[in-house]
């Protein structure tokens, strides 16, 4: 063999020495698959009725006796997120429906009723929800969640209602984490048999 010709294989063969082990290497493992964030903002409670989606501001957030302002620190981030939703989900119309408890008179709780309606209303426009969208009524002491028999009742009856009118529940949580919604009616029920509260006609 002449020497080209040794060289050009022992170049061959050094080569593959070093090419070789390369291709023997076991491939790095593909990384784990990131798990999801966790949700850990406000739990809205919601239901689906013939009139649209209603979105309850949960006890925290409700109003003192004879009161239609805001506790701000408990209200904003339910308040931020109803917002959100009214925003990004739906361009329907919105209505705001004011409550109060049994205590005063009827012309009392008409007033401060559509006063806490209003409250919320200007809230979620600051907010950015488009001014025309929303309106606001005052129902007094007519449609009771629970009874008046005891202060915990009262305060669920001293609520806004957040009405999304002709709109589904399903449309509104599209996409949103699973643990973001409640139902409103399950969290009652469960209250009412904890002895929490009293049903709605019970003294």
């Amino acid at each position: 063999m002449s020497f080209p010709t040794r060289a050009i294989v022992w170049l061959v063969t050094a080569a593959s020495a070093v090419v070789l082990p390369a291709c023997q290497t076991t491939p790095a493992p593909a990384p784990a698959p990131t798990a999801p964030v966790a949700y850990t903002g406000p739990v809205l409670p919601i239901e689906q009725s013939e009139r649209g989606v209603q979105i309850f501001l949960p006890s925290s957030v409700l109003f003192e006796v004879g009161k239609s302002s805001l506790d701000n620190a408990a209200a904003d981030p339910y308040l931020d997120r109803v917002a959100h939703l009214l925003t990004t989900k739906t361009d329907k119309t919105v209505v705001l429906e004011g409550h109060a408890d049994s205590t005063g008179t009827e012309a009392i709780n008409t007033a401060l009723s559509l006063q806490r309606a209003q409250t919320v209303s200007k809230a979620l426009a600051e907010r950015g929800v488009a001014v025309q969208r929303l309106s606001a009524a005052g129902f007094s002491s007519r449609r009771p969640v629970a009874s008046n028999a005891t202060e915990a009742g009262r305060r669920l009856n001293r609520r806004v209602e957040v009405v999304v009118l002709d709109e589904t529940v399903e449309n509104i949580t599209r996409g949103e984490p699973a643990n973001a919604f409640a139902s409103a009616w399950a969290q009652l029920k469960t209250l009412i048999e904890q002895g929490q509260v009293q049903p709605v006609g019970k003294q």
